[in-house]
Formats: C-alpha cells, sequence, structure tokens
C-alpha cells in the first residue's frame, strides 16, 4: 500500500523574525526536479489538471521541470518543489514525505519515491489526487498566515454586529453593506473586485439542497443589480451532475468540525456579470442555527485562481461566538 503524508493543519507558521530568504515564484507554482526525464512529465501532467470551479480553463498549478542539477540549484529558494525520486531499492509502491522552510520561507519540499516510472504510471490518479491536496493545503496555509498578520479588526467587528460571528478579514477589504443576519465586504476593485458574505439562518440542516436554495434566497434579496429585477443567482442551479458548471460539494473536516464546501459559478439575473464563488457552511448548534461565508469574484478578462486560493483561505476562519 502506498505511503501517502496528508496531515498538513490549517494554521500558519510563527510570526518570528525571518531567518530564510523569501521564497521565489507565484502562488500555485511548482518547480518538479528529477533524473528521470519520464517521471518529471508526468508528476507535471498530475498537477496540470484544470482547477475546478472557474468560469474559463486554468491549471491547478504552474509546472516547470528543473530536470539537470544546475537548473536544480538555481531553483531551490522556489515556494513549491517536487522532488521526484526513482530508486530500484524502494517499495514498488510510492511514498510521499514533504519539508517546509528548508531553503527558503514559506517553501514545502515534496519528494516522491518510487521504483520506477511505470510504478508511477500505475498509480498516477491517487498519488495526483495526494500531491493536489498537499500543495493546495500549502497554498492555505501561506494565505492564512499572511491573512493572520494582516487583517481588519474594524471589518471583522462589523460582522460580529451583524452575524454574531468570527471571520478574519484582510486588511484592503474596506467596504460593506448589512442586511438582516447579513453583510457583504468588498474592497470595490476595478478589474478585480474581491467579496465577502457573511450570513446565518435557522436551523441546522446542511444539504446540498438546503444550501443552495439558501444562497440563492439570500443573494436574491442582498445581491441587487441596478434595478430590482437585477439579482445574484447561482449559475447552472437546475444543471445535470454531468455539466462541469454545476455547483459541487464536499465534505471537509477541519479542527474537530464538519465543514460543508459549495463551489461554482455566480451571475447576474437581468445582467452580464458573473464569475467564481466558494461558500462554507458550518453548524452554531449554541444557537440552533448554520452559519455560512462565502467569497466571490468578479474579474472580467482577468485570471481568477490566484485570487479565488487567497480569498477560499479566509473561509476557513470563521467560527460562531462564544
Amino acid at each position: 500500500m502506498a505511503v501517502f503524508t496528508l496531515a498538513v493543519l490549517l494554521t500558519g507558521c510563527g510570526d518570528g523574525v525571518r531567518l530564510k530568504p523569501r521564497s521565489n515564484g507565484e502562488a500555485c507554482s511548482v518547480v518538479v526536479t528529477g533524473t528521470d526525464q519520464r517521471a518529471c512529465a508526468m508528476v507535471a501532467r498530475m498537477l496540470e489538471v484544470e482547477e475546478p470551479g472557474l468560469p474559463q480553463p486554468e491549471n491547478a498549478f504552474d509546472v516547470m521541470i528543473a530536470g539537470d542539477e544546475g537548473l536544480w540549484k538555481k531553483s531551490r529558494y522556489a515556494r513549491a518543489i517536487v522532488v521526484v525520486s526513482i530508486d530500484d531499492k524502494h517499495s514498488p509502491s510510492p511514498r510521499i514525505r514533504y519539508e517546509k522552510d528548508v531553503y527558503a520561507e514559506p517553501q514545502m519540499i515534496v519528494y516522491l519515491e518510487t521504483n520506477s516510472a511505470d510504478s508511477l504510471a500505475s498509480g498516477h490518479k491517487r498519488i495526483g489526487k495526494s500531491l493536489l491536496a498537499l500543495l493546495r493545503r500549502f497554498e492555505t496555509n501561506v494565505s492564512l498566515r499572511r491573512l493572520r498578520k494582516s487583517h481588519s479588526p474594524a471589518r471583522e467587528k462589523e460582522i460580529e454586529k451583524a452575524v454574531g460571528c468570527r471571520l478574519l478579514v484582510p486588511s484592503d477589504i474596506t467596504k460593506s453593506k448589512t442586511g438582516s443576519n447579513f453583510i457583504w465586504l468588498t474592497d470595490d476593485g476595478s478589474s478585480a473586485m474581491r467579496n465577502i458574505c457573511v450570513y446565518s439562518v435557522d436551523g441546522t440542516d446542511m444539504s446540498s439542497e438546503r444550501l443552495l436554495f439558501v444562497r440563492d434566497s439570500v443573494m436574491r434579496v442582498n445581491i441587487k443589480g441596478e434595478t430590482d429585477s437585477m439579482y445574484m443567482t447561482t449559475y447552472s442551479r437546475q444543471a445535470s451532475a454531468d455539466d462541469d458548471h454545476a455547483p459541487t460539494f464536499r465534505v471537509i473536516s477541519e479542527g474537530g468540525r464538519k465543514i460543508i464546501e459549495m463551489r461554482g459559478l455566480w451571475q447576474m439575473e437581468g445582467d452580464a456579470m458573473g464569475g467564481p464563488f466558494v461558500c462554507h457552511a458550518i453548524i452554531d448548534s449554541l444557537r440552533g442555527r448554520t452559519l455560512v461565508a462565502e467569497t466571490f469574484v468578479y474579474a472580467p478578462g482577468e485570471n481568477k485562481r490566484n485570487i479565488m486560493k487567497r480569498m477560499e483561505a479566509v473561509l476557513y476562519t470563521l467560527s460562531p461566538l462564544r
């Protein structure tokens, strides 16, 4: 059986003095290195799958292959590195392990060890799934670390007052609008507008059907266009499961609690606006209600993967008041 190391906590690193150089590379960039070019190419393909929940195709990661030793040495300060080792002394099942902040900060180096390129090929689906989960979690950790260093207590107090819960808000999210048990925060950006909505509803049913109904109901009331006949809704609400743009749901277990994630596309009824969104829903059992935090982006003509990745990290800080 393959050994996969995936237990990376969604917590930031310490805020002490930086002792290592800052890592190179943009978010979601990965260097793949190793002496076997076929194996490196396979790993690159595993990481270049399409990122879900975006209106236009974007790869999950931007990959550069550094096959020779000289290029690898130049790349050791990269943000994320996958080192592929082929050694016939290894067991047939590939093994994944990782180290953090070895040469630079923030940094993750993942070591993928196997006895042959053929073993890697035969297990590419489960290996790719594990690599993607590990590197995505790393990106979330980096964003959380940045968020904890720079956030907006003023906006967070507004959330506590409007909805009765806690959520860290990036310091450059400066505008807000409140409704009934609802708040909308935005940077009102001209080229890429980032948004956060937080709201609560009575009851603890977190089925996909109810969460989708609740989202459409809440957004219809609170996110309006130029007229009342223009309002936000979920794209392909009635779409079949094989529609690439239909909303998707998954359960996340984090810190002993259950999070339901909903991911998909939003659109404005009666208008041409739209883009990606992600929601997190949790139960506030003390008050018998469901708390929802959502981020959505409007960035026509722009790539949206990295913007969404940074904003998704915000959702993991949602918690009820105690």
